[in-house]
């Protein structure tokens, strides 16, 4: 019990000490990997597991909104804003039709904001060729 506990304050610890940057790319890389993670669920018919991976993604998706400047950030923050509830609303219909094809659009949406961002924040190298083609 007690080295759960202290791996819990060691991943707190190390969100508290991340620069702003290196989060917003670990809340990207999480919620990609929770989209996988519902779509392989819905997919298995693991209805359980497809609600929990679908309830991160989600948590994930309001951070990111949450967390856009929108005096700063102008029309950019605004069309983000509109992207994120978008995939919140495509998670939401996903959940109740259980479709794989919202989840599937939500997951290439979320991919191309991300792919956006990790090239702003580590350069042209960090996107993988096929994105723009």
């Amino acid at each position: 019990m007690q080295t759960t506990h202290y791996a819990t304050r060691y991943a707190e610890a190390q969100v508290m000490s991340v620069d702003p940057k290196r989060l917003l790319l670990l809340m990207f890389e999480g919620g990609s990997r929770f989209l996988g993670l519902c779509r392989a669920a819905l997919a298995a018919g693991e209805v359980e597991r497809f609600g929990e991976s679908l309830a991160r993604a989600q948590a994930i998706i309001s951070e990111l909104m949450n967390t856009l400047d929108h005096r700063a950030g102008g029309q950019i923050a605004t069309d983000l804003a509109r992207l994120y509830e978008f995939m919140l609303f495509h998670l939401t219909e996903a959940n109740a039709k259980r479709s794989l094809q919202h989840v599937d659009d939500v997951i290439r949406v979320f991919g191309i904001v991300a792919d956006g961002f990790r090239q702003i924040l580590e350069g042209p190298e960090a996107v993988p060729a096929a994105v723009g083609q």
